[in-house]
């Protein structure tokens, strides 16, 4: 086991400021698949709706944090686990045109 030591600010604010550009990049990749048209971007609504941390969401649906981030910043999801994820953001696949 190694231990390496605690960085001081000067070192944390450049690991801050390296990873800010792909931070803000996966946010913005995020609020446009968020706005898309799609089964999937409607889901990521949801999911944004109902305002839980991820690892809650994660909790509740079994699927792995890494994944749910990825799909949130437009990535694909396994079936089932679109499912669980629909389920528990309380959604429903409705036919247009059938909504009452």
């Amino acid at each position: 086991m190694t231990h390496s030591k605690p960085m001081n600010d000067a070192e944390i604010e450049a690991a801050v400021r390296a990873e800010l550009p792909w931070l803000l990049e996966r946010r913005q990749a995020g609020e446009r698949a968020a706005a898309e048209d799609t089964v999937s971007g409607r889901l990521r609504r949801a999911v944004k709706a109902m305002r839980q941390p991820y690892e809650q969401v994660c909790q509740a649906t079994g699927i792995p944090f890494e994944q749910l981030a990825d799909f949130m910043a437009g990535g694909q999801l396994a079936s089932d686990s679109l499912d669980r994820l629909a389920a528990a953001a309380h959604c429903e696949l409705v036919p247009r045109g059938t909504e009452p």
